[in-house]
């Protein structure tokens, strides 16, 4: 069975319903283990949607017109090409699933949707090294792709964090569509990143797709929501074929709601910055993590001291209501690793904290290791 495919989450963070079952810290749960924009919803999104519940009586507005044209013109691109959809995760598997590609190419370490989609449409799959630290400049010698296959890419990668250039996707892109094969870039992160300039949206190359999740820039986990962008033929027959109800009403309200609100990516922006460098400075100045030096709202570590398991220092820290991310589920990684998200100053304080104690305690070990895949 495949490492973080053995129970029905997938082996993903923020499913704190489980972890507050596992752990009863008899406190709410501070969720450091999802990483979304930590300072969503915008402001006043909430008193709106109580406002708007009533669209829940009527089918949803079909293809969600109304905000697909908003969200083209905000990303910049044709209405044509683009698509909406119940989040990244479910336009991953749409697009996997109708592509059937013969093999599904997908880094490692990266965002196991990207094999959980692979596997349910029947394809091969093969993983490409991307480990921490390691610097790439040009990734196409990597991958041993052919025609019919579909290549996954995550920019800036999950879980490392790291941002790969324009120029160094576009000879990916290019060398795909040399050998006749398709290209999917996940560019969630790259708008909590200030990457923008590095996105390829814009590109209508035949082949190229991009996918980016609504969900983690306004901080909407239980609406979902997520855009496609793709040929314009293909996202035709898509639109013309696939479900009209993808989009729920209130997520529509939600993101025609959010995109009016001009100031609120730049402020998420600043505080995100502001904060990752925060703790990263207090991470590494500890003298017990190696802090991979990623751009989005996350941070990767890994433990200095061979014995370190990052399951010992998360059941601690979940008994004081803080979840961290296990990242030895992740393919290429192993217990001495974990992922954090940024959150607010007060919020990071109380993380830090809580980490020193585990290690002024003599690091505590748990009696509950959950190594068939639990909360991570």
């Amino acid at each position: 069975m495949q490492r973080g495919f053995n129970d029905e989450t997938g082996g993903h963070g923020g499913d704190l319903s489980r972890a507050l079952r596992r752990w009863n810290p008899g406190v709410e749960l501070l969720d450091f283990s999802s990483n979304i924009n930590p300072c969503g919803p915008p402001s006043g999104l909430l008193d709106y949607l109580r406002r708007e519940l009533n669209r829940i009586t009527a089918y949803p507005v079909p293809q969600a017109r109304e905000l697909r044209d908003s969200l083209a013109g905000y990303l910049g691109v044709p209405v044509s090409r683009l698509l909406l959809g119940n989040g990244a995760t479910e336009l991953i598997h749409l697009l996997t699933l109708w592509r059937r590609p013969r093999k599904v190419i997908v880094p490692a370490p990266s965002f196991s949707e990207y094999r959980r989609a692979a596997c349910l449409a029947g394809a091969e799959v093969e993983e490409f090294p991307l480990l921490p630290g390691e610097e790439t400049a040009s990734l196409s010698p990597c991958i041993n792709m052919e025609k019919g296959d579909l290549v996954v890419f995550c920019n800036p990668n999950n879980p490392t964090g790291r941002l790969y250039s324009r120029r160094t996707l576009l000879k990916l892109a290019e060398t795909a569509r040399a050998k006749g094969a398709e290209l999917l870039i996940d560019e969630s992160f790259i708008p909590l990143s200030g990457g923008e300039e590095e996105s390829l949206r814009h590109r209508e190359d035949g082949g190229l797709w991009i996918v980016i999740s609504l969900t983690k820039l306004w901080s909407l986990p239980g609406l979902r929501l997520g855009c496609l962008i793709g040929p314009e033929e293909d996202i035709g027959e898509l639109t013309r074929w696939g479900d009209p109800w993808r989009v729920n009403s209130l997520a529509q309200a939600a993101g025609l709601y959010c995109l009016e609100q001009e100031s609120f990516i730049e402020k998420s922006l600043e505080m995100i910055g502001k904060e990752r460098s925060f703790l990263k400075q207090n991470l590494w100045e500890s003298g017990h993590f190696k802090v991979f030096d990623g751009v989005a709202n996350y941070l990767l570590l890994q433990g200095l001291d061979s014995s370190f398991d990052a399951a010992d220092l998360q059941a601690y820290l979940a008994k004081l209501g803080l979840l961290i991310r296990r990242a030895d589920n992740f393919s290429g990684l192993d217990k001495t690793y974990f992922r954090i998200a940024v959150l607010r100053r007060h919020d990071n304080l109380r993380l830090l904290r809580g980490i020193d104690n585990w290690f002024e305690e003599g690091c505590p070990v748990s009696g509950q290791k959950d190594r068939k895949g639990g909360e991570r």
